[in-house]
């Protein structure tokens, strides 16, 4: 579908046109987002709805008029009825009244059945999708299980790389002093808190999977949410392994939002 909303977009005959707003209105019933091309095409099964005239007394003048010339021109040959044929003036094409009761429910039956078939190839491909999305899902929740872990060392790493900075620059500071200024540090790069609602937005995504309902719009929602904290993580972690982690997780977070799309 790749739509937010639904689009509708109907090719029918002409007699089907007054019908138009009650088929959108059944497609609307059916369909909540989505691009849909409908196409109605009638055939019919016994004679034909539309019947053929000649007007004949055109046809006689023609007729009367083409020996006129054949006689002035001084042409014998008998004149050929396949030129009369070919002027289409004499032909006039009408298509039969239909009934309007009996079209409606003749454009109801075939709406209904083709829906149905609609139904159907969506609960199949839902089902592939929602597989898709569950496994997309515990693939994020084990890198993230790696960023907290990896995010309970930060505090004691930065406090190890302020002392050997010390130490290389040869300054003279006091055990407390180190302590405060990787106390700083510690809360500057904190992401427990990013971890904690990621945590629950992911949680979020997998109960609405579950609704059944139409949920498209509530998982979109959800994934912007989900990168959101994500982005937050990558710029308050400032540590290369957390970096990669992100990247890997970005990567999934991409992909879900592409199928999000496909989800009514």
């Amino acid at each position: 579908m790749n739509h937010r909303f639904l689009e509708a977009n109907l090719h029918l005959p002409r007699f089907l046109i007054a019908l138009e707003p009650h088929i959108r209105r059944k497609l609307k019933e059916a369909c909540h987002r989505g691009k849909l091309d409908l196409y109605f095409i009638i055939t019919p099964l016994e004679e034909s709805p539309k019947t053929v005239e000649v007007d004949t007394h055109l046809a006689k003048a023609m007729w009367k008029a083409m020996e006129e010339v054949a006689k002035r021109l001084g042409r014998k040959e008998e004149l050929n009825l396949s030129l009369l044929f070919s002027r289409q003036e004499i032909f006039s094409v009408s298509e039969k009244e239909q009934d309007p009761q009996v079209l409606r429910e003749t454009v109801e039956k075939a709406l209904e059945k083709a829906l149905d078939q609609l139904l159907a190839h969506r609960v199949q491909e839902g089902e592939k999708l929602k597989e898709d999305l569950s496994d997309r899902l515990n693939t994020m929740g084990k890198i993230l299980d790696e960023i907290r872990e990896r995010a309970s060392h930060l505090p004691l790493i930065y406090k190890e790389k302020l002392q050997k900075r010390l130490e290389e620059l040869q300054a003279e500071v006091s055990p407390e002093r180190v302590a405060q200024e990787a106390a700083i540090i510690a809360e500057r790069i904190n992401i427990t808190e990013e971890i904690v609602r990621l945590d629950c937005h992911l949680e979020a995504f997998r109960k609405t999977l579950e609704e059944g309902s139409p949920c498209g719009k509530k998982l979109d929602f959800l994934a912007q949410e989900i990168l959101r904290e994500t982005n937050t993580i990558a710029s308050k972690g400032q540590d290369t392994q957390v970096a990669h982690l992100v990247v890997d997780l970005k990567g999934e977070i991409e992909k879900i939002r592409e199928q999000v799309q496909n989800i009514e």
